[in-house]
């Protein structure tokens, strides 16, 4: 068995950069436990020790917070392997998309650090955000690569046309706010001479319009009459959308098939 030391010389500790960055309003419950029970023994930190000797927090970093704000004496033990927190809490405490995202983005992984800059620009999802970025419609296609650390950006442009193109019209009309919609602005922003104005337009004059449908098929359908909308030269954007998705699906099973 470990051996719980104690202490009050916070300054021994460093914050592992494996870790969730230190939120306090999420854990409020915790403090509260702190100021009525103290720091439990029978929770200790668990640390581990670097090559210059500190201290490493590896799980309880808001105890540590929270015993250095409330003065209390700190309980820790030192482990001998060097784990993963993101492995071991994964089996009693999920660890979000958020939690991945900026546990390598503090390490140094600019990737990840855009994806969340990107997502908290457009007010979008952290899924939805790094789908984007990775330039595929499905968060599933790429979540082995984000969970690892190995994301990496493949379309800024298909995404910054997307967002450009979903944020404006859900500001016109909340009702449209919908994974179906979203869905629908990707297929619309892979079609070649997509104008993404012309369709921010034919919205603007038909606010009435922007109203909540349950497919990606209804959304498309609107998506081509705002983009037509007050114009003698009609585009069948619908039909050049699916197009455009079932070539860029045939072109990616076939690279997959080489």
């Amino acid at each position: 068995m470990r051996k719980i030391q104690t202490t009050k010389n916070y300054r021994i500790f460093a914050r592992s950069a494996d870790n969730r960055p230190v939120d306090k309003k999420k854990h409020k419950r915790l403090m509260e436990s702190m100021k009525l029970y103290g720091f439990l023994a029978c929770f200790p930190l668990a640390c581990v020790r670097d090559a210059s000797g500190q201290l490493i927090v590896k799980d309880g970093q808001h105890r540590l917070q929270f015993a250095e704000t409330l003065g209390l004496p700190v309980h820790y033990v030192e482990e001998q392997v060097d784990f993963d927190i993101a492995t071991v809490n994964s089996a009693v405490n999920r660890w979000t998309l958020a939690d991945y995202a900026h546990k390598y983005a503090q390490q140094g992984n600019e990737e990840y650090q855009e994806g969340l800059d990107f997502a908290e620009a457009n007010k979008l999802p952290i899924g939805v955000a790094f789908s984007l970025l990775a330039g595929t419609a499905s968060f599933g296609n790429i979540q082995a690569q984000f969970n690892s650390g190995q994301f990496k950006i493949k379309d800024r442009s298909w995404a910054n046309m997307v967002a450009g193109v979903y944020g404006p019209i859900v500001a016109m009309s909340d009702q449209v706010r919908s994974a179906r919609f979203m869905e629908a602005c990707m297929a619309v922003c892979r079609v070649s001479d997509f104008d993404p104005k012309r369709l921010l337009l034919g919205a603007e004059r038909c606010r009435d319009k922007l109203v909540s449908y349950s497919t990606k098929d209804a959304y498309l359908d609107l998506a081509e009459t705002l983009y037509n909308f007050g114009r003698k030269q009609l585009f069948s954007l619908k039909n050049a959308a699916i197009m455009a998705m079932r070539d860029r699906q045939a072109c990616k099973a076939k690279s997959q098939e080489d």
